[in-house]
């Protein structure tokens, strides 16, 4: 059995399921991530056989879930899209969103009106 190198971006990961089998791809939770993707090594035909089940998946078609043939192209895959956006990043608190103001906290005053 031949494994790849499976890259997910998905804050929890995801179980992928084919054939009766299924496998826990590590997310952006892993204890270990570059560029925000946690790797797993998966069996090729389980994930070919996963890919062509799901093509139109839309983290599998937007780059949040990529497949190298090993860990050092995988890491080198997921530092170059490190920049790719799941929309499922935390807020950030001090620019939560365009037009809405940053609510006071312990420790950060509220903004004064302009």
């Amino acid at each position: 059995m031949a494994n790849v190198i499976v890259g997910c971006k998905l804050p929890h990961g995801l179980i992928i399921k084919t054939g009766g089998k299924s496998v826990t791809l590590n997310g952006a939770n892993s204890s270990k991530i570059i560029g925000g993707y946690g790797l797993t090594p998966v069996d090729k035909d389980f994930f070919d056989a996963w890919k062509a089940e799901y093509a139109t998946f839309s983290p599998l078609k937007d780059g949040l879930i990529f497949e190298q043939a090993n860990e050092r192209s995988a890491a080198s895959q997921a530092k170059e899209q490190e920049e790719i956006k799941s929309g499922l990043e935390p807020l950030d608190l001090d620019k939560p969103a365009p037009g809405i103001k940053p609510e006071a906290y312990d420790g950060k005053p509220a903004d004064k009106e302009d």
